[in-house]
């Protein structure tokens, strides 16, 4: 991902395109279709990520609605370039991934394209 910052420092809104992505392949996994973000209620950048770091999202179901699903959203760099060396192409991989933001956010699928939403999250059911 490119940087226009100093320092080749990737702007913040790269793990929340990266959290997006996440929330359309756990919504895929849950329910069959893509769905879409509706808000994030939290959110927090805690560390740099640079231009050249790979970066790890993970997300997790925290309670899901009839058509809404609120999920918590972590990103990690687990190999930095950034102050590796000269060199763009060497890496180091971490001993332990450095978390750079978190987050908590709702998506909605509506219900007409929920297609493998478990039972237990139709309507009608306890």
């Amino acid at each position: 991902m490119d940087s226009h910052y100093p320092n080749d420092v990737l702007p913040g809104g790269t793990s929340v395109e990266l959290f997006g992505v996440a929330s359309t392949k756990m919504a895929m996994m849950l329910d069959g279709a893509i769905g879409f973000m509706r808000a994030f209620g939290e959110l927090e950048f805690v560390a740099p990520a640079y231009q050249g770091d790979f970066v790890r999202v993970t997300a997790q179901v925290l309670t899901v609605g009839r058509t809404s699903r609120r999920r918590s959203y972590e990103a990690y760099v687990a190999p930095r370039v950034y102050g590796m060396s000269d060199n763009s192409s060497h890496r180091e991989v971490l001993d332990e991934p450095i978390l750079i933001a978190r987050g908590v956010g709702v998506a909605v699928t509506p219900l007409e394209s929920q297609r493998r939403t478990p039972a237990e999250c139709r309507p009608g059911q306890p």
